[in-house]
């Protein structure tokens, strides 16, 4: 029946050929081959050649049409000899995609300088598709094979080649999208640097020691320049958020993000490409706004979803009334980016910094112009008098599900992932282009894990506030009465504890060894803290100052663990992965472990164990022990952000010239490259550097200061100092 009408359509004079007949024949032979086992894919392979033939230089989505049964053709012949590793039928499919590309390139034709007539315009763009098209099919094929580089080395342009082409197309095709003015429109070559770029990540992971850094700079270098010809492509926008992602660079990622224009009910879908990394970044100010527009816009919609509905219902469209419902339940309340947004909130409160606040992050201020700002000096928990405050605060606020402290109630109902119903709305499908690599993002297991996690520890955190705020000091060396309030707030905080500890030990969570390490540390400390205002039935001040003194002892050993693992990772990573370990373990574990310990630190000096006792008292002994401890673990934690300030290559080299050359040798053919080419990419390769460099020393500016202040704080401990 296909074919029939695809001989009645061939028929008609003058029309266009229509793409689903064409797909129905590669349907069914693919059927076949997922329906008969030892089916040979001989027949899907010609009808995917025939297809592309016909409609690879016509369309720009044939690619997109015959995705599928590429990856079913490679999966079908795993296991079947070929030449070098690869099957045969595969082989005939990338040798055919190498022919297309060759045959359609444009790269070394003449632009000319007369004007070019409608019909000539129409076969160069189909060239252009064609040659796009062909690559698209060997990058695929690459990386459902996982045969690394040497097949792309084989069967697809080199990256010095497809550099060119684009260079090419810019001036053999008239710009649609100038940067001022004009359409709002892209270039028919952006899709050749969304390949090129493709390239040079999948090169970089598949590296066997030390990613090359000048691989990523070139591949931002290239997509800055593209920006520059076609400001309104998003997907280049997402591409370079990707690659900047991986160079950590923050600060430029979140320019980019920006300039998407991003509102609305877009907000939940697409506010993952940049929310992760603004933690791993250190920007924590900007993490908080972006999370706090999300819930708004959350608040917002159930107000409205009411109100419209009942309007609905009065002038009778029942069935509208019920998707407007039927969205709000199923899809924005349960959001696993709202649940995300609440978690971010709740653990970077405290690190927020009043000058980056309504867009101050963007002016790029100098180190030594950047405002002191203090630990919870804006919002959030710091181990301070005003701590009760807060806590009676966050408890009141998490009564509203669009509230960010409503994270501690949604963790108390919950002790394993399966007990919580969530609703995924990212849109992937933005990430077409990422074909041969793809960039890695949070999967849904780990949003939920991470989430809940911050939603137990914070209820902790604030549970143990509230104990310490009713503690009653000793009288005459007698343990103080316990109220029905303290009893209450004691009994609560030892739920707490117990609902963290079976949810961290979960076959479905994973954490690992450092962060558990970190969360066994919050526990002691909350057990001391517990034992310290409430203790056991008929127990003395000696006995209960014994069980204390225990549990920070263990805490204290917990810490040089700790200190272990660290250096561990940092000892078996690059400098720049420590650093971003450092910016996603201060809000997660550091500030709440330094939170714990100067609350520790007020109780004992209620029950007169100060620190100036720590000569004659055990418990005030062992507490200095630990705070000292925990202060080398912060200083380990500023070295490794000094080292990811000190931006270089693979090796730490920081000759800038020299990552220049090599970003530059990865992009360009230097003899057939003429010479305002490579003024061009080396100004934009510099540029490149520069906001990676820019973007790492705002991180440092941004999470240092915290880092300084406990460290000082803590410094009340050393009898030194």
């Amino acid at each position: 029946f296909a074919k029939e009408v695809i001989a009645s359509l061939a028929e008609r004079k003058g029309g266009r050929s229509l793409r689903g007949p064409y797909l129905v024949l590669i349907e069914l032979e693919a059927v076949k081959v997922l329906a008969e086992s030892g089916c040979t894919v001989v027949a899907l392979r010609e009808e995917i050649c025939s297809y592309g033939d016909r409609f690879g230089p016509l369309a720009s989505c044939c690619f997109a049409d015959i995705r599928p049964y590429l990856r079913l053709l490679v999966q079908s012949t795993v296991g079947v000899d070929g030449a070098d590793g690869i099957p045969d039928e595969v082989s005939e499919l990338l040798v055919w995609a190498k022919n297309i590309w060759m045959e359609n390139s444009q790269a070394n034709t003449d632009a000319g300088n007369g004007k070019v007539s409608a019909e000539e315009l129409r076969e160069r763009r189909k060239k252009l598709r064609a040659y796009i098209f062909a690559v698209q099919v060997v990058y695929c094929v690459t990386a459902d094979l996982g045969v690394g580089c040497t097949t792309l080395q084989l069967y697809s342009p080199s990256i010095p080649q497809m550099t060119s082409e684009w260079r090419t197309s810019l001036t053999f095709l008239p710009g649609v999208a100038p940067k001022d003015g004009g359409q709002k429109e892209i270039l028919p070559g952006d899709e050749i640097i969304l390949l090129i770029t493709q390239y040079l990540q999948y090169q970089t992971s598949c590296e066997s020691q030390q990613p090359k850094t000048h691989n990523l700079i070139a591949a931002a270098a290239l997509l800055e320049q593209a920006m520059d010809h076609s400001p309104y492509n998003p997907h280049l926008k997402i591409a370079a958020i990707g690659v900047y992602s991986q160079l950590h660079a923050a600060h430029r990622a979140l320019s980019i993000y920006n300039d998407l224009g991003v509102k609305q009910i877009q907000l939940d879908s697409c506010s993952y490409l940049i929310l992760p990394l603004l933690v791993r970044g250190g920007l924590y100010t900007s993490a908080i706004e972006l999370s706090s527009s999300i819930l708004r816009l959350h608040g917002s919609t159930s107000k409205d979803v009411k109100d419209y509905a009942s309007k609905s219902f009065q002038n009778g469209y029942l069935l509208k009334a019920k998707e407007m419902v039927t969205f709000q339940r199923e899809k924005m309340r349960p959001s696993l980016q709202l649940l995300h947004s609440k978690g971010i909130v709740m653990d970077c409160a405290a690190l927020m910094n009043a000058s980056d606040l309504n867009g101050g992050l963007a002016s790029k201020e100098p180190r030594s112009n950047v405002p002191a700002v203090k630990l919870g000096e804006v919002r959030g928990l710091c181990g301070g008098e005003g701590d009760l405050a807060k806590a009676e605060k966050l408890i009141t606020d998490s009564e509203s599900h669009f509230n960010a402290p409503s994270l501690i109630h949604d963790a108390a109902r919950t002790t394993s992932l399966r007990d919580f119903a969530f609703s995924d709305n990212r849109d992937m499908t933005m990430n077409y282009f990422e074909i041969l690599y793809q960039n890695r993002r949070l999967t849904e297991k780990e949003m939920m894990s991470e989430s809940l996690m911050r939603g137990h520890i914070h209820g902790m955190l604030v549970r143990a506030v509230m104990l310490s705020g009713v503690a009653k000091a000793p009288k005459k060396g007698k343990v103080p009465k316990c109220s029905e309030e303290m009893t209450y707030r004691y009994l609560s905080l030892v739920d707490a504890l117990e609902r963290l500890n079976q949810f961290s030990k979960g076959h479905d969570i994973e954490i690992n060894d450092l962060e558990m390490e970190l969360l066994e540390l919050l526990c002691a400390l909350c057990q001391a803290i517990a034992t310290i205002v409430v203790g056991k039935d008929d127990d003395s001040m000696a006995e209960r100052e014994k069980t204390v003194v225990s549990i920070i002892e263990s805490g204290t050993k917990i810490l040089g663990s700790v200190r272990d693992s660290f250096k561990s990772f940092a000892y078996n990573t690059i400098d720049d992965q420590s650093g971003t370990m450092v910016c996603q373990l201060l809000p997660d574990r550091v500030v709440p472990t330094y939170i714990l310990i100067e609350t520790t630190t007020t109780l004992f000096a209620l029950f007169g164990w100060g620190k100036r006792k720590r000569k004659t008292k055990p418990a005030a002994a062992a507490l200095a022990e630990l705070a000292l401890s925990f202060r080398d673990l912060l200083s380990d934690l500023m070295h490794a952000t000094s080292l990811f300030r000190a931006f270089g290559d693979e090796n730490n080299s920081t000759d800038v010239e020299l990552l220049i050359k090599n970003a530059l040798d990865s992009i360009i053919d230097r003899q057939a490259d003429v010479a305002a080419t490579h003024c061009e990419d080396h100004a934009s390769v510099r540029r490149a550097i520069n906001e990676v460099s820019v973007s790492r020393s705002m991180t440092t500016d941004r999470v240092d200061p915290f880092l300084v202040e406990m460290w000082e704080n803590l410094g009340s401990f050393d009898e030194t100092e």
